[in-house]
């Protein structure tokens, strides 16, 4: 079903954290745009569609504040676009969250969360973990705290405010999913919180609880919510309701990232078992599951997978400690 295809290096390795890759497809400026962390800086390569011209970029997380210039670590970045048509690029940290200009050309808004380095870190660190858009120009940001800060973007300038702060979760929030009106948030013990966005609120309409496993990463589809766990396990969920539709045993060690080709329905999963895996969700009052392709990524921890297009043609996947970023395109 899929063929490997020529991998594109990248200055520095990739971080072994979750759901680390992201993937902007520029139709406009016929170009497609990576990024990966590796520790307290983002990879980014730009490649035009046609592959004949590659640009390599290094974004650096820091402090605003001349008195307090430092790195940290990041967590996790991604790339979003608001129903506005706005792209901006944001990277969540150690210290706080920071919101770029697609291309990581300037700074947007800096929103501080904690200071790891202080005595009491266990009380004060706060990292963000968990990306997300919803409504017109809402952008959320899941905290180790187990709140979730939503924040109003405008159309255009800097002028980003926190609009809203809402708990829910009481272990930190490992990733958020949002489609339309709808946000999914899922945490460290595996909890699955569904939201409802009125104005700048989010309402609790549902929740999920699993066995303790942290739900890694999570993604929607055609009212199928789609979460993956620390245990390799896949759940597929009525997206209205709450209810499992099924329960998959995909991978043997942790999987860190899961995406959806939009127009298709077509999953992809990515483990630090070295295999990555595409599957087809089938829609319905109890959605499913089918298994479509298989293969792995020789000694490779896989920490990041995304598809390129929309129609699912192709997907790249990162692995820890790698600088590849490795790609399938289908025969």
């Amino acid at each position: 079903m899929y063929r490997k295809e020529k991998p594109l290096a990248l200055k520095s390795s990739a971080s072994l954290i979750s759901n680390n890759l992201t993937v902007l497809n520029n139709a406009e400026k016929g170009s497609i745009n990576y990024a990966v962390i590796h520790k307290y800086l983002i990879n980014m390569v730009c490649q035009s569609t046609d592959g004949s011209q590659v640009i390599h970029k290094q974004v650096m997380f820091k402090e605003p504040s001349a008195a307090t210039q430092g790195t940290a670590m990041i967590m996790q970045t991604k790339w979003v676009t608001l129903r506005n048509g706005r792209s901006l690029l944001v990277l969540t940290s150690l210290k706080g969250i920071q919101i770029f200009e697609y291309d990581g050309s300037a700074m947007v808004y800096w929103h501080a969360l904690g200071d790891s380095s202080s005595e009491a870190a266990g009380e004060s660190t706060n990292f963000g973990r968990g990306i997300a858009t919803v409504g017109d120009n809402l952008l959320c940001v899941g905290t180790q705290q187990g709140h979730i800060l939503v924040f109003d973007i405008p159309v255009k300038g800097n002028s980003v405010s926190l609009a809203n702060t809402v708990g829910g979760h009481s272990v930190a929030v490992c990733d958020l999913a949002g489609q339309d009106d709808t946000l999914v948030s899922g945490d460290e013990n595996g909890t699955i919180l569904l939201w409802r966005v009125q104005g700048t609120s989010l309402s609790n309409t549902s929740k999920i609880s699993m066995n303790g496993e942290s739900c890694c990463s999570l993604s929607i589809w055609k009212g199928i919510l789609v979460a993956a766990f620390s245990n390799g396990q896949i759940g597929v969920y009525n997206l209205s309701t709450g209810k499992i539709g099924a329960l998959v045993n995909a991978h043997a060690r942790w999987i860190n990232a899961i995406d959806v080709a939009k127009e298709t329905g077509l999953m992809v999963s990515a483990s630090e078992d070295s295999f990555v895996r595409v599957w087809q969700l089938i829609p319905g009052n109890q959605p499913s599951i089918e298994f479509k392709f298989g293969d792995t990524v020789t000694d490779q921890q896989l920490v990041g997978a995304q598809f390129i297009h929309d129609g699912g043609r192709g997907f790249c996947v990162t692995g820890y400690d790698s600088s590849d970023i490795s790609f399938f395109l289908q025969n």
